[in-house]
């Protein structure tokens, strides 16, 4: 396995191999990117995703299996080549047998099976099958190896079923999960060097994804020799590995208003509040992830407060970034959004964005915190745009509500809304891993939007000080600027936020 010159895998005494840095590298850089040897879609995701890049949307399916989607004519051509080929006939008479589709584990034993190069790709690595053997799940790793070998079209003989679980324990221990910001998890990534990365509860690096791509970044200084690990929480909740962070200085260009407090949360102490946050959050979330989400507006309605409901023990003691009180605020807002309360949308963004990312995802830079920046501008884009006309619309809600709703419209008011959505913008700029602003999502949809920003007239003044402050954001005027412009107003819409949740979602 050839080494590039960023990276070195070397004996670790305790660990096997590891991942090694051969040079330094600082907090957000580009360590190196990595394409996979396997990237699938999950079987749930095969009509929403494109199964080349993984690049969510409505894609076309392929016509001969239609068990496989993409995105544009490039993307299905290049999947043919790669891979798609050798399994199309596979997943046809999958299909035939009205199926609809297969497990993702099973198809990825498929292609290993089928083309060589994928199974020389993934052979070297540990599969710990041992450990496999003595798992509950031992007995489906053995049908699925089967069912792998059978739907290759080989012979389904002891050494081929012996050779399919082999793979398929070594793909389980090492692959990914493919994450995307709004769908979750759509899929897997293996690639062998990057499958080296051990885990740590306080990392140096972290693992970004863009399109087929995953993206090694440094969250810490790294100096050349220093073990490269990626996030694994373990018995700590998020707010202890936030405590322990050498990230938190880093939130000083962030939307944290006092980056002391990531080091100070009550939950960081290791008495009963930290056992408290895992029970309720474990609690909570077997509940919430039993439930389906409705279509209608008026059933998510009640799904979600009674989604909320179930985490008022974690609202109560202030754990607002343990999982899955975030998810559900996530989900409150994008509600608030498409019912058009674009003020209460954009409040409960701000909250996300203040009392639960920054715990979650220390580095400013990590792309879920990037993603809540870009939420927050485009709803300041759509408030922004008429903030009379939305007086209307929110005090057409409940009139017992009528006086915090102006409460929320003159906070809204007294916001520079347009400069605040700008200079946003701009922090995701500044985040973007260096050489990928052509190729991250985000990045081109912010720059979109600046582009209509820079066309609207008379902001001379503003934009004056907005580029003095993108020159130099570090001396002493930029930094007051930047507390004003930006941190003063992000945490008054998160302190509405929090109390929008209060007086429209709480008991």
């Amino acid at each position: 396995m050839s080494q590039p010159a960023a990276i070195q895998v070397r004996p670790h005494a305790t660990k096997g191999r590891a991942l090694f840095a051969a040079q330094s590298f600082p907090p957000g850089s580009v360590i190196l990117p990595f394409t996979p040897a396997l990237l699938l879609p999950a079987l749930s995701h095969v009509g929403s995703v494109c199964a080349h890049c993984l690049r969510p949307g409505t894609p076309r399916a392929c016509s001969r299996c239609r068990a496989a989607a993409y995105c544009d004519a490039a993307c299905q051509a290049a999947a043919w080549a790669a891979v798609h080929a050798k399994e199309c006939k596979v997943l046809s008479r999958v299909a035939a047998q009205g199926r609809s589709g297969l497990p993702t584990p099973v198809r990825a034993v498929v292609q290993a099976l089928l083309k060589p190069e994928v199974g020389d790709a993934v052979r070297p690595l540990e599969g710990n099958v041992e450990a496999w053997r003595q798992s509950a799940r031992w007995a489906d790793m053995e049908m699925m190896a089967m069912g792998a070998v059978a739907f290759a079209g080989l012979k389904t003989s002891q050494e081929n079923v012996q050779k399919a679980v082999e793979l398929l324990c070594k793909i389980q221990t090492n692959a990914f999960h493919r994450y995307d910001a709004d769908l979750g998890q759509v899929g897997i990534f293996l690639e062998p060097t990057l499958a080296m990365a051990n885990h740590s509860c306080i990392p140096n690096a972290m693992v970004q994804f863009i399109g087929r791509k995953a993206i090694l970044r440094a969250e810490t200084p790294i100096q050349a020799g220093d073990e490269i690990e990626i996030s694994y929480t373990g018995d700590l909740n998020i707010y202890q590995v936030c405590a322990l962070s050498p990230n938190v200085d880093l939130n000083l260009a962030s939307l944290v208003f006092d980056p002391s407090k990531l080091r100070h949360h009550p939950a960081a102490a290791r008495d009963f509040k930290a056992a408290l946050a895992n029970k309720y959050s474990e609690a909570a979330t077997d509940i919430i992830d039993s439930r389906e989400s409705p279509d209608s507006l008026d059933e998510r309605r009640r799904v979600l407060e009674a989604q909320y409901r179930e985490c008022q023990p974690l609202v109560s003691e202030g754990f607002w970034g343990v999982s899955p009180l975030p998810q559900v605020l996530a989900e409150i807002s994008i509600y608030y959004a498409e019912e058009g309360n674009f003020v209460y949308a954009l409040a409960t963004a701000c909250h996300v964005a203040t009392a639960c990312d920054p715990y979650r995802y220390v580095a400013p830079f990590h792309p879920v915190r990037a993603k809540g920046l870009f939420l927050i501008g485009k709803l300041l884009a759509n408030t922004a745009a008429d903030t009379a006309a939305l007086s209307d619309s929110i005090n057409a809600m409940a009139s017992s509500k009528s006086n915090f709703n102006q409460k929320a419209l003159q906070t809204l008011q007294e916001i520079d809304q347009v400069s605040l959505c700008q200079m946003l913008l701009f922090m995701i700029l500044q985040q973007t891993p260096k050489g990928y602003a052509a190729e991250w999502e985000l990045s081109v949809s912010a720059r979109e939007m600046l582009h209509d920003i820079d066309r609207l007239p008379g902001r001379d003044k503003e934009l004056s000080l907005i580029n003095a402050w993108r020159q130099d954001p570090s001396n002493a005027q930029s930094r007051q600027f930047f507390e004003y412009a930006v941190l003063k107003q992000i945490d008054a819409l998160a302190s509405l936020g929090c109390e929008i949740l209060a007086t429209d979602f709480g008991p």
